[in-house]
């Protein structure tokens, strides 16, 4: 009969894949740049359009972005799957059912969003009944892989791409990688990394509350929040609202 993994367990995986994300950025940064970049060089024949449906400073890379990352992470991550239910890029892996959701947002945002990402309960599996919400992802799936002797279920991951930028320009202030904890860690994070969002029906995960992997973290800080791109005019506190006395996010490209 499968099992459960053990919290920590459930830790690793999230750490594990997360360095694996990173790795395929990293990897493709030139490739994934251009990408960001090619809409303004068509920019006259889509601008007056969109500021038409949306805020003037809407972040224009909301959509596009997605298409980028889709296309570089298949590179790497062979096995999209196609559930109705899930994040914008979804990946079945040998241990683990793996969500990427990409999110954008511009300057006139930046306020709203620092250390905080909006989140949709097809995105999580944690519990938000904080906010009399219920997540869609299961904290498991129904398939399994084996470790060792044993047979263990899959759990869910949760990853964001979150990209702060310069509204239609390509001006990028941070590009983050964040992991939000499978729902099995509620009682070790509780609802403190959840805070209200805009509207009624809205959550977001502040991951300033705690950026680390508590479990992984005893000796060492490990990081659920790393800077895939940082630009040096701005500290992390600006950023992120996280003082460097307090943590020091990692940072794997500075502009």
């Amino acid at each position: 009969m499968a099992k459960r993994l053990k919290p920590i367990e459930i830790e690793e995986l999230e750490s594990v894949h997360l360095e694996r994300i990173r790795y395929y950025f990293l990897d493709n940064i030139d490739d994934i740049m251009e990408g960001l970049h090619s809409r303004l060089q068509i920019k006259s024949d889509w601008y007056k359009q969109f500021i038409s449906t949306k805020s003037n400073m809407a972040s224009d890379l909301e959509i596009g972005a997605e298409r980028i990352f889709h296309y570089v992470f298949s590179r790497g991550m062979k096995h999209p799957n196609s559930s109705p239910i899930g994040a914008d890029i979804m990946y079945e892996t040998f241990d683990s059912f793996i969500h990427i959701d990409i999110k954008t947002v511009s300057e006139s945002n930046w306020g709203d969003y620092k250390g905080k990402i909006a989140v949709q309960s097809n995105q999580t599996s944690y519990p938000l009944s904080k906010y009399k919400l219920s997540p869609n992802l299961p904290t498991y799936y129904s398939k399994t892989f084996k470790k060792g002797e044993n047979e263990y279920y899959k759990p869910t991951l949760t990853y964001f791409i979150y990209v702060l930028h310069k509204h239609a320009s390509e001006e990028i202030y941070s590009m983050l990688i964040i992991c939000m904890p499978n729902g099995e860690l509620y009682n070790i994070y509780r609802d403190k990394i959840l805070h209200a969002g805009k509207t009624k029906n809205s959550v977001r995960y502040a991951f300033k509350e705690e950026p680390r992997f508590i479990l992984l973290s005893k000796q060492k800080n490990v990081f659920r929040v790393e800077f895939l791109i940082k630009s040096r005019n701005y500290t992390q506190e600006n950023l992120i609202g996280i003082p460097e006395k307090k943590y020091k996010i990692p940072v794997w490209v500075e502009i």
